[in-house]
C-alpha cells in the first residue's frame, strides 16, 4: 500500500514539473511569435488570449494557429466572428510551429490567465492608488474640497448642492473683503505720510 502511495505522489510531482517546463517553453515561443499582436489580460492588435483554453478546444487552437485563413474559409462560426470583430484582419499562419509548440503556448496562457485574474488591477505598470479617504459623510464639504473624490468616486458638483455654492460664495466674498481692506489700509497709510 505504501508503495502505491509513493508512486501516486511521484507521478503527480513529475506531471507538475512537466507542465511547468511546457509553460516555460510556451512562454519563449509566445514571446517570439505572438506578443506583437496578443497578450493575456488585455487586447493588443488581436484578441485578448486570457482563458482561451476554456473557450476553444486544443485542436481548434492548433488548427487556427497553423492556418487561421483555412479555419475561416471552412465557415467555422467562431473563426468568422473573430475575423469580423477585428476588422477582417488576418492572423498570420504559423506552419513552422509544431503541435507540441502550440500546446506549450496554451500551457503558458493558462498560467498567465490565472496570474492576470489574481493580479490586482493597477492600471498597467502604475502603482496601485492609495486608499481612498474614508469619511462617514461622503458629501462632506471638507471631503469635496480636499480630496475631490479623485480615486474613482468622483461626483461632479451639482447646481442643487446649495451648501457647496454658498461656501464658495462666502470664500470669494472673504477674499474680496480682505483685498479691499488691504487696499484701504495702504491708502490710509499713504494719506498719513
Amino acid at each position: 500500500m505504501k508503495k502505491i502511495i509513493v508512486i501516486f505522489f511521484a507521478t503527480i510531482g513529475f506531471g507538475t514539473s512537466v507542465m511547468a517546463q511546457n509553460a516555460e517553453t510556451g512562454k519563449a515561443i509566445f514571446t517570439q511569435n505572438c506578443t506583437s499582436c496578443h497578450a493575456v489580460g488585455k487586447q493588443v492588435v488581436g484578441p485578448d488570449l486570457m482563458n482561451v483554453d476554456q473557450q476553444r478546444s486544443q485542436q481548434w487552437i492548433i488548427s487556427f494557429v497553423h492556418s487561421s485563413q483555412s479555419v475561416i474559409k471552412s465557415g467555422d462560426t467562431a473563426a468568422v466572428r473573430l475575423y469580423d470583430e477585428f476588422n477582417k484582419t488576418l492572423m498570420p499562419d504559423h506552419p513552422q510551429l509544431k503541435d507540441q509548440d502550440i500546446i506549450d503556448i496554451i500551457a503558458y496562457i493558462k498560467e498567465e490567465s490565472v496570474r492576470a485574474k489574481d493580479a490586482p488591477k493597477t492600471g498597467g505598470n502604475l502603482p496601485a492608488a492609495p486608499p481612498m479617504y474614508v469619511n462617514s459623510n461622503s458629501s462632506s464639504m471638507i471631503h469635496k474640497l480636499i480630496f475631490l473624490d479623485v480615486n474613482g468616486d468622483f461626483h461632479p458638483i451639482k447646481f442643487s448642492d446649495y451648501f457647496f455654492w454658498i461656501s464658495i460664495g462666502l470664500m470669494v466674498t472673504a477674499i474680496v473683503l480682505a483685498l479691499l481692506m488691504a487696499v484701504k489700509a495702504q491708502t490710509i497709510k499713504k494719506d498719513k505720510e
